[in-house]
């Protein structure tokens, strides 16, 4: 995998970005399932208007949540606020012509809340941007400088190193940048090329490297008409703006705008390699994609795009087809990129076109539907696992009448008095307490005394029989001390012991109720708990010891003087061993009643301790988990992870005895799923019941083994082969070799500090840590590591490969063997359809600039894992019948085969030849529809649309964009240009086919029209402008004509000055302006007068003055409007001198002609004329002569008398 680089701009961008990470998080879990963070290698910017993120689509995290950067243009002020600190900036650097003809002319009216964006206006979007271009282009860099640290190559190399098993190393590989926007919107629609004009600014980049995906207004077609009214109008104007940039044509406003807005870095000529239209339509038979709906189209951009990420292969077609040279097939640039093809190749002009679709066996849904329904069932469980659904009484009722039913049996669990159930009595207290200590602790210690006490008493044979009782008696008396000693050491130990083992015994039991009967349940069991404590059990326990507070462990034993009275009278004594051993045994009850009673002392204290270290703290952290189980049951907004349906919401996950699968498991529209979602219930139950009754023989129900599998995952404990084994840490951490001693919560109560014995060192008291895993994060988490183990039903399941479900064997019998290949044959031929490009296309159009009847697709395949089976023949006759894919397709599928286990889907990517613009149905007709709907209306078509000057904003090179202008001159030179109804809102221009003898309209309504214009001479600007409206119409043949005939005004404009078809003339060829201008200086032929013949002088040399008067005209209006360093700049012109040119005014720039933008190509294309000029009048020498009669005058110098503002000269002529 290569280093990315991914930028969304605008609402659109984003989204898509949130589905390509949810995407790309999903191929990681793959990798690395503890993996939750995108490696640094891939850099993820989000740009938009908005002064916070925007919450992401369907419950997905957003660029920032994701870990990505997020960067605002938005202005908490209004506009005309704003406005103005941006317009004081440009006019520092005599700057605000580039904004004058695009920009609002009236921004002290513009009263409107940009914090939110632009509103669908591009032009106040594309201020925003500019304002933020500095801040912009940080972000960028900050990114692009994180993907070339020595880190972020390191992490890539050692994810390509787990995915691949070969070392590769990325140091030196450039990033690929890829720009997602939206055609239709206003903030993300106009940033969208200064983005990646600013990407092409950064260390390490190359323009040859970054594609741009720009969804249509299409996608947006099931919104309301309202919520459209400005989307295709804007897609017009990005469509110039982007043909303006690949061509280079709009490199000059860019640079000119980064200088003035302080920005230090240099543009290059080309920003970008190619631009992906996405609409919601497929292919020439324009087929629906998915439902048509604009998640549907972010969403299956995004995991194509994320596909193309993940995939070398992909990449490396992309990169070399696509974006590269080899994609592209030659056309015509008669109707679209008309120029040299030194200065703008044709590879420059064609946008690319992506399709992508994956069939997938799909059971790592099926993996994660079962994961999820089965903690759904876990976390109904701890939230109303007291419940019966069969019993009417309330929650309260049942939850008290299972306490009754469970307290007794839970006590006698944790080694506790059953009676305190019910009544505890002091008279049961050292029953208990003997029950609990007696045999493991105080018996042994009693007997240990016995022996002690046995070793101090003499033998005593021949003795005489007094002084051997005498001193029986004394050595009992000296016994005292050391065995009290010995007996408190004892019951130190025994309850230092009983406590881990009481603590533990506790948790356990609580862990099980937690698995059958809940939280809430728990939770009062640990209030009883607490409150049985308090009262009675610690003061019946202290009452107890403090009875027995004075008991002397070696006071005579009862038995002591009866078996000493023998030995009162003057013989000696026989048999002293066996008196010794019964007056030692004697004493073994109150040795043990002495044991109990310190157990007893320590033990209240130490039972208080937990009461308070332990319970209170475990009650804490159930109150906790209950109120977050409560909080997660009740949300409405979730959390989801759409590429594989991974999520930690209880809510969004399916429960028992839903009939409906929800849509999310059912995938996207470009992912095609061999197994059949609507049978993951019927799946889900049969392996369910298959897990649970190996583990439990006699179930017979579905919800039997439910409730046995949610026991097990909400304790943690379940068996496996796996090497992952079950965690066993429900409340706390299990116990183990590892864990050392002590109990699971850690607690140390503050009166067991010391070692037992002395042996060992003392710890110091600590309270109970508890970490309930029993959250929704924690359930999910358990029941996927359940639902993986080895060689069970689940796993056995959703580990089939492709190539083992498509092997005969593997079937039970050829009728489902057969099934498994006609849902393969299906599913690949769905995924072929599906897969390609997202955007229509004009099979007229196709003939027109490609002289081909339809359109063609490539595809290309990940790893097919079926060679040599009968699948694999099945998906070769699919191919070889496909009459729409290319020759290469067939190139590419063959070698995608392989016999590999393990690959579980095939991913199909699919794309046409790199097609002219011109050729893309997703956009033209539907922009000739909105215009042509709105009547009289048209004007708010086109208001705060372009974002451009004109040069940066048509679609038109640089060549064909000044061959117009030239063809201007002189078609109002010669009268072949011709203004209907001059003067008036309706007047209309018209120019003059010579060949077909007729005059053809430019369109009759212009995008600018003569109500806005500050002079006639913007008649020209206005009308090269409106070639727009030509472009839209592109796919519509006109009455009697043919496919692309709408542009036939301009083509005859263009030709005025040069007829080369596809491009300037050069070479020997005789430029065809010369014959033009010389036969009207020749013949002085007008078609505008009635006798044909022109005003302008009836002499060839009449007309030639009069020509270069007008040409020296125009080179004059036109320096009003150039810099110092223009071709015809005044002579010592300083910036305060050209105000027209150095605006430091708001007000001078909102009174700028539209003239002004093309002001520099009148200035060099009048040069050119003038030269031209000359070599027709030596032609025109020997031309025959025809007489003359003046034409509708439309050359004047006048200026117009309503116009208060103007440059000097400005007004009067149409150039």
């Amino acid at each position: 995998m290569e280093k990315f680089l991914v930028v969304g701009c605008g609402g659109s961008g984003a989204v898509t970005q949130a589905y390509i990470i949810d995407q790309l998080k999903a191929y990681l879990r793959q990798v690395d399932p503890e993996r939750t963070e995108l490696p640094a290698a891939w850099q993820f910017v989000s740009v938009d208007a908005p002064l916070t993120a925007e919450p992401g689509p369907a419950g997905l995290a957003n660029v920032p949540q994701a870990g990505g950067q997020y960067v605002s243009v938005g202005n908490s002020l209004h506009y005309n606020q704003f406005e103005q600190g941006l317009s004081q900036q440009l006019a520092r650097t005599g700057s605000l012509g580039e904004i004058a003809t695009w920009a609002t002319r009236e921004p002290e009216n513009l009263n409107l809340p940009i914090d939110r964006g632009a509103g669908q206006r591009r032009a106040l979007g594309r201020m925003l941007t500019i304002q933020n271009l500095e801040k912009i282009h940080d972000g960028l860099r900050s990114a692009m400088d994180r993907l070339n640290r020595m880190e972020t190559n390191a992490e890539l190399n050692e994810l390509n190193y787990k995915i691949t098993g070969r070392r590769s190393d990325v140091t030196d590989s450039e990033p690929i940048a890829l720009v997602i926007g939206s055609m239709a919107g206003g903030s993300g629609a106009s940033m969208v090329f200064d983005v990646a004009r600013l990407i092409s600014t950064l260390p390490g980049n190359m323009p040859s490297r970054t594609a741009i995906f720009m969804m249509s207004p299409e996608v947006f077609e099931s919104l309301s008409e309202d919520d459209r009214r400005g989307m295709w109008p804007n897609s017009l104007a990005m469509f110039g703006e982007a043909v303006a940039a690949q061509t280079g044509a709009a490199v000059s406003h860019d640079r000119a705008i980064f200088k003035a807005m302080g920005l230090s870095v240099t543009p290059k000529n080309a920003s970008f390699a190619r631009l992906f239209p996405i609409g919601a339509r497929m292919g020439g038979n324009r087929s629906k994609f998915g439902d048509g709906s604009p998640a549907a189209i972010y969403r299956g951009l995004g995991r194509a795009l994320a596909a193309l990420m993940t995939s070398r292969k992909a990449l490396g077609s992309f990169t070399q087809y696509t974006l590269g040279n080899s994609g592209a097939i030659e056309g015509s640039r008669s109707i679209l990129g008309w120029g040299s093809p030194t200065k703008v190749s044709w590879n420059d002009i064609p946008w690319g076109s992506m399709g992508y679709a994956q069939l997938s066996m799909g059971r790592d849904r099926y993996a994660e539907y079962a994961a999820q329904r089965l903690a759904r069932s876990s976390f109904e469980r701890l939230l109303e696992g007291h419940l019966s659904p069969d019993d009417p009484s309330t929650g309260k009722e049942q939850l008290d009448k299972r306490l009754r039913e469970r307290l007794p049996d839970f006590l006698a669990a944790c080694h506790l008095p059953g009676s305190m159930a019910g009544q505890l009595r002091a008279a049961d207290v050292y029953p208990w307490l003997g029950s609990v200590f007696g045999g493991s602790f105080s018996a042994p210690a009693a007997n240990e005394a016995v022996r002690n006490i046995r070793q101090t008493l003499p033998a005593g044979d021949g003795m005489k029989s007094r002084e051997w009782a005498d001193l029986v008696r004394g050595r009992l008396e000296q016994c005292r001390s050391g065995v009290d000693e010995m007996l408190s050491a004892n019951a130190y130990a025994a309850v230092h012991e009983f406590a881990d083992f009481f603590a533990d015994r506790v948790i356990a039991e609580i862990e099980g109720d937690l698995s059958r009967y809940g939280v809430p349940f728990v939770e009062e069991i640990v209030d009883r708990l607490m409150e049985m404590f308090q009262e009675p059990l610690i003061p019946m326990i202290k009452s107890f010891a403090q009875s027995a507070a004075g008991m002397d462990p070696m006071a005579p034993s009862p038995q002591l003087e009866t078996l000493l009275q023998p030995l009162n009278g003057r013989g000696t004594v026989n048999n002293s061993a066996q008196i010794a051993d019964n007056i030692a045994a004697s004493y073994t009850t109150q040795l043990t009643q002495y044991h109990i009673v310190q157990v007893a002392s320590l033990l209240a204290e130490v039972l208080d301790d937990f009461r308070s270290s332990v319970l209170l703290r475990l009650k804490r952290e159930l109150v906790s988990v209950h109120k977050d189980l409560d909080h997660d049951n009740e949300r409405k907004d979730v959390s989801l992870n759409l590429a594989d349906v991974a999520t930690s919401d209880p809510v969004a996950w399916p429960r028992d005895g839903e009939e409906k699968i929800d849509d999310r498991f059912r995938s996207s529209a470009n992912e095609i799923l061999i197994t059949e979602t609507d049978k993951f219930p019927a799946d889900y139950e049969g392996h369910m019941l298959g897990t649970m009754r190996a583990t439990v023989p006699d179930l017979r129900t579905f919800p039997e083994a439910v409730s046995a599998a949610t026991r097990e995952i909400i304790m943690g404990d379940w068996d496996t082969q796996g090497g992952i084994k079950a965690p066993n840490d429900t409340l706390c951490p299990a116990t183990g070799p590892e864990s050392g001693p002590g109990n699971r919560a850690g607690w140390v109560s503050k009166h067991l500090t010391r070692p037992p014995y002395g042996r060992g060192e003392k710890r110091d008291s600590r309270a109970a840590s508890f970490n309930p895993r029993l959250r929704p994060a924690d359930l999910i988490e358990r029941t996927r590591l359940w639902i993986a183990r080895p060689a069970k039903p689940f796993s056995d399941f959703i580990g089939v490969d492709l190539r083992s479900y498509l092997t005969r064997g593997a079937a039970a019998n050829d009728a489902e063997y057969d099934g498994r290949l006609n849902r393969l044959h299906d599913a690949f031929y769905k995924a072929l359809h599906q897969a390609r490009p997202l955007a229509a296309v004009s099979s007229e159009m196709l003939n027109r600039v490609y002289g081909v009847g339809r359109e063609q697709y490539h595809f290309n395949f990940s790893e097919i894992p079926l060679d040599g089976l009968e699948a694999g023949s099945r998906l070769s006759e699919i191919i070889q019948n496909d009459t729409t894919r290319d020759d290469a397709t067939v190139t590419t599928f063959e070698s995608a085969f392989t016999t590999d286990n393990r690959v579980f889907s095939i991913d199909v990517f699919g794309s046409y030849p790199n097609y002219s613009p011109v050729v893309f149905s997703s956009l033209f007709p539907h922009i000739a529809e909105d215009w042509n709907g709105r009547g009289g209306n048209s004007e708010s078509f086109w208001e705060l649309r372009r974002a451009r000057p004109l040069p940066a904003a048509l679609p038109l090179t640089d060549d064909e964009r000044r061959a117009m202008v030239a063809g201007w001159h002189i078609g109002v030179l010669t009268g072949r240009i011709y203004i209907s109804g001059l003067g008036t809102a309706s007047a209309a221009a018209h120019i003059f086919d010579d060949a077909q003898e007729e005059w053809v309209p430019f369109p009759q309504k212009l995008l600018t029209p003569p109500t806005k214009f500050r002079g006639n001479e913007d008649w020209m600007p206005a009308v090269i402008e409106s070639v727009l409206l030509a472009y839209a119409d592109v796919q519509t043949a006109p009455p009697g004509g043919r496919i692309g005939d709408s542009l036939r005004p301009y083509r005859l404009l263009r030709e005025l000055y040069d007829d080369g078809a596809e491009g300037p003339t050069t070479g020997a060829v005789d430029h065809s302006v010369v014959k033009v201008l010389a036969e009207w200086l020749a013949t002085g032929k007008d078609p505008q007068s009635d006798t044909g013949t022109s005003p302008h002088g009836s002499t060839l040399a009449e007309r030639k003055a009069k020509a270069e008067e007008v040409l020296r005209t125009a080179r004059a209006k036109a320096a009003n409007f150039l810099s110092a360093t223009g071709r015809a700049a005044l002579p010592g012109a300083r910036p305060t001198d050209r105000p027209w040119s150095y605006v430091v005014d708001r007000r001078i720039a909102a009174e700028m002609p539209l003239y002004r933008d093309l002001a520099d190509d009148v200035d060099y294309m009048a040069a050119d004329l003038l030269k031209r000029l000359e070599e027709a009048a030596v032609v025109a020498e020997n031309w025959g002569r025809e007489p003359v009669a003046p034409p509708q005058p439309l050359i004047t110098g006048a200026d117009d008398p309503t116009l208060t503002s103007r440059p000097e000269g400005f007004g009067g002529g149409l150039i």
